[in-house]
Order: C-alpha cells, then sequence, then structure tokens
C-alpha cells in the first residue's frame, strides 16, 4: 500500500479500518506560538497546517461538546473526555491567553491520537514528536488513551542549532513519546557502533576479515564473537546529532532542504521506523507535510498512509518521491482529494466545500502565495515580479495577481479583476479558467496593454486554462503564460533508486 490523503486527518482516520497499520510515525503542530507561513489565510484548515498558534474559539468549543457527546457511548472518548476535564482545572478554564490555547490545542490533538490508537495493530507502536511547550500535555492524553503500561520511552532529539532567548538556557532538544498498544511488541534493537578507542580490543579477524574479540556471554546465535561494526552497542534514548550527520536539523544546505516549515531529518525516521516495524509493515503519518515519514517508510521497504490537510504540502512530497524513487502518482501509489487529472479537478471544484483549497492549488502552479480574500471578486493569489526598467537603467519589484474561477467565467468576473489590476497597480494579472474563454473576453487582453522588460512586450493580462495538457506537461505552463521568468522548481532530492538506464551505463 502507496496512499496519500488530503483533507481532514480526523475524518480520514475515522475511516480507515481498526488495527490497520502497524507503526504511527508523526510530526504534529506543537503549539508553539509560531507563524509559519503569515499568507495562508484562505481557509482555517490551511492555516492550520501552517500557522502553530491555537484559540479558545468556536471551532475549539465545537470539538470540546462533540468529544463529550462521543463520551456516552464509547470508553475510549469516556477516558479522553476524562483527561481534558481535568486539564480544564490545571489549565483554570481559561478562555484567554496561554492557558486557553493549550485548552484549544489539547481539544484538536486529543481525538486524533484516540483514533490513531484505535488504527493501530495490536503490536503496533506510535512515535509522537512534540517539544517542551506540549510534551507533558500531550504524555498525559496518551497515558490515558494508551495505558500507563503502554508507554516506553521519552526519546530526546538533540541538535546543533537553537533559539537562545536572553533570560534562558538555549534550547536544542524535541521530545519523541514512544508507546505501544499492547504487551506485546515489535522492536528491532538499534546499535551504535563500539566507541573508536575500544577497536584496539577487536584483534582477531573471522574468514571475511571482520573484526571480532572474544566475548565472556554467547550472543542469540550461540557465539562467543563481538564484532565490531556489526554488533555495536544499544542505544539510549537521548538521539545526539554529530557535527555534519544526517541526524542533524535541515539547514540552509542540505541535501534534503525542500524550504518546508519544520522539516525533520529522514535519518531521524528511519531510525524510529526500523526500530518497531518490519519490511512490508504499514507506516501511518497522519500530519505528513512535506512527506519525510513516507520517503523513509520507502527507503525501508515499508508500506505507508501519509494524511496532510494543506495542498501545498503535497507538491514537495511528490516531488521527493519521483526523485528519490521513482514514484509517479496515480501509477505507484493513490493520491485522495489532490488532483493529478483534468477529471479530479472538477470533482473538486464541483466541491463547495473545497474551492478554497482548489483555488490556492491552482495560484501556487504559477509561484503565487494564496491571498485571503479568495473569491470576493478581488483576486486569489499575489506574488512580487522584478522587472528591469529602461528608463532608470536598474530593476524594479512589482506585482502579479492571479483570479481562479471554477465556473464558466464572465465578461463581468473578468472587467472585476482588471479593474483588481489597476486598483493594485500590478504589473501583470493572471485569469485562471477551467472552462474556455469567450472571444470577447480575449480581446480585453489588447485593452489591456503591455508592460516591458529588456526590450520585450509582454501582455498584462494573460490567461491560463487549465486542461489535461498540463497534467502530461506541467513544465507547458512556462508556454502558456509569457512571463519573464519561469515557475521555478525545487532542487532535486538525492537518488534512492537506480533506473534502467543507470543500471545499463554501470555495466557498460
Amino acid at each position: 500500500m502507496r496512499k496519500i490523503y488530503f483533507g481532514d486527518n480526523l475524518e480520514i482516520l475515522r475511516e480507515l479500518a481498526t488495527g490497520c497499520v502497524h507503526i504511527v510515525c508523526t510530526d504534529p503542530p506543537f503549539n508553539s506560538g509560531r507563524n509559519y507561513n503569515t499568507f495562508l489565510k484562505a481557509s482555517q484548515s490551511q492555516r492550520t497546517a501552517f500557522v502553530d498558534t491555537w484559540t479558545w474559539d468556536d471551532a475549539a468549543q465545537d470539538a470540546r461538546r462533540e468529544i463529550g457527546r462521543l463520551a456516552q457511548a464509547s470508553e475510549s472518548y469516556a477516558a479522553l473526555n476524562n483527561a481534558l476535564i481535568g486539564y480544564d482545572f490545571v489549565l483554570q478554564k481559561a478562555t484567554s491567553g496561554a492557558p486557553s490555547a493549550m485548552r484549544a490545542y489539547l481539544a484538536f490533538m486529543g481525538p486524533r491520537i484516540l483514533e490513531l490508537h484505535r488504527v493501530l495493530h495490536p503490536r503496533g507502536s506510535m512515535y509522537l514528536h512534540c517539544d517542551p511547550t506540549a510534551s507533558h500535555y500531550l504524555k498525559g492524553l496518551m497515558d490515558a488513551l494508551f495505558g500507563v503500561a503502554n508507554f516506553r520511552n521519552e526519546l530526546v532529539w538533540h541538535y546543533s542549532a537553537g533559539s537562545a532567548p536572553r533570560q534562558d538556557f538555549k534550547r536544542k532538544h524535541d521530545i519523541i513519546l514512544r508507546y505501544v498498544k499492547g504487551p506485546s511488541f515489535v522492536f528491532n534493537q538499534p546499535r551504535m557502533p563500539y566507541a573508536e578507542n575500544t577497536r584496539h580490543m577487536f584483534k582477531y579477524q573471522d574468514e571475511d576479515g571482520r573484526e571480532y574479540r572474544r566475548n565472556g556471554t554467547k550472543d542469540k546465535n550461540g557465539e562467543w564473537k563481538r564484532f565490531y561494526w556489526d554488533d555495536g552497542t544499544p542505544m539510549d534514548d537521548v538521539f545526539t546529532y554529530l557535527r555534519g550527520s544526517e541526524m542533524n536539523q535541515i539547514g540552509a544546505t542540505s541535501k534534503e532542504r525542500l524550504g518546508y516549515p519544520t522539516q525533520k531529518p529522514r535519518a531521524l525516521y528511519e531510525r524510529m521506523i526500523e526500530a518497531s516495524s518490519n519490511p512490508g509493515d504499514i507506516v501511518l503519518d497522519p500530519f505528513c507535510g512535506c512527506g519525510t515519514t513516507i520517503d523513509a517508510a520507502e527507503t525501508l521497504n515499508r508500506q505507508w498512509i501519509g494524511i496532510d490537510v494543506t495542498l501545498l504540502a503535497l507538491d514537495p512530497m511528490q516531488k521527493r518521491l519521483r526523485e528519490r524513487h521513482g514514484l509517479e502518482p496515480s501509477v505507484d501509489y493513490e493520491i485522495t482529494g489532490y488532483p493529478t487529472n483534468i477529471q479530479e479537478v472538477m470533482l473538486l471544484v464541483r466541491d463547495r466545500k473545497k474551492y478554497h483549497d482548489f483555488a490556492n492549488w491552482a495560484v501556487t502552479r504559477i509561484g503565487l502565495e494564496p491571498t485571503a480574500n479568495v473569491g470576493d471578486g478581488g483576486f486569489d493569489g499575489t506574488g512580487a515580479l522584478r522587472v528591469w526598467d529602461a528608463r532608470t537603467q536598474r530593476e524594479r519589484h512589482t506585482r502579479i495577481i492571479a483570479e481562479v474561477k471554477s465556473g464558466k467565467p464572465s465578461i463581468s468576473a473578468l472587467r472585476a479583476f482588471c479593474h483588481a489590476i489597476r486598483e493594485t497597480k500590478a504589473q501583470v494579472g493572471i485569469f485562471i479558467t477551467v472552462e474556455p474563454l469567450s472571444t470577447g473576453m480575449k480581446a480585453m487582453q489588447e485593452s489591456m496593454g503591455t508592460f516591458q522588460h529588456n526590450g520585450v512586450s509582454y501582455p498584462r493580462l494573460q490567461f491560463w486554462q487549465i486542461d489535461d495538457g498540463y497534467f502530461v506537461n506541467p513544465e507547458s505552463l512556462n508556454e502558456r503564460i509569457q512571463l519573464p521568468w519561469r515557475v521555478k522548481s525545487r532542487h532535486k532530492s538525492e537518488r534512492h533508486f537506480k533506473d534502467e538506464q543507470t543500471e545499463l551505463m554501470l555495466r557498460g
């Protein structure tokens, strides 16, 4: 199984079968109070994905009421409800400030942890990545839902970079809570190489040239030997970075870097997946973001399920699966809720609840950022454009905007967009549709004039009709839209597979 879902993970988790996944590895929002992408204001679900701040609002109160209602018929929800009531007293039932934000965050996370426990295999494990802001609260919820006896480790991921407020110690670690579902569980003991200063003790060699020393106790295979490279010492619960290692944070020069907020190193998730699952097992990440967990799972020959709320996350996810593993969407893995052809685009735009998601997806195809005023007759995307000013002999920054129309485009809608171009003093506006334009609408392009860059004229009003041709060749967008810049792609991920042509070249 290889599957990516787009949508609210709580709804999707409730549709998964009980006991269907072997390990959960996830990095949810931390209630850190950080605003990772301030431009994403189009819909609350999109905001939740990138803005890790919480408010005791109607949505939080509705979540608590639903938990209370379900508690009447479910022992699991009753346990969750009791835990949240306890936290209400700890947090003084606050409706404003930091305590209220924590109440809202726990109302969000509680039902999701409950469903993750339900879908976990009886011998399965869950790794919940968090930070000191909320780790102790989340541990309380997991104790209530998994059982205190099923807590196994509080893992510490120690990294090199860290913030250093003037009145605090420098923060350089995250917490990972490890729970199991029952007394029998998978655990493949991870090991670290023996220390270099002990190598002189490994003075014997076997027939394959492997260094070993004689040991006072037999190993599991009845051997009296300890190999320097193959055995090592059991790994402890502090995952310490090594300078320049892949276990460190994703830095600006890292080969893994995708430009996605809160991205974690793949090696960190490989360690957890390898320890608590076997090849062929199913790995689940309900907050999969740019796809680190599913990348690690694929690397280790596991099956996987990824869920994320924002379409923006799935671009880097698809890219790394293609470049590292040679996997193509709708061929090698299934995507639900993300358009991979024009038929799926039409299904998305017909769902009124998902119009904002479609608009966000469309404007990000041309490198723009979604705006807050989706569907208000203004514009749906905006970005900066640098053009060469022949008069001043220097580059100047100007604006580019886009409007998305899911239904049949009208003259009045196009006139409103042209008005927005003039009002915002945008250099260029792109009108995006899924249905063809009329002849009269195309004629309006000439009336909007052109802009100049390096002696070349470009239409100020441009059009992009989304069709199957785009999905066959996304680069064709650079031919349909005439701009002095190309839609940029992210740098390539390091390949984890060898294709047939590469194999032939190596053999030659």
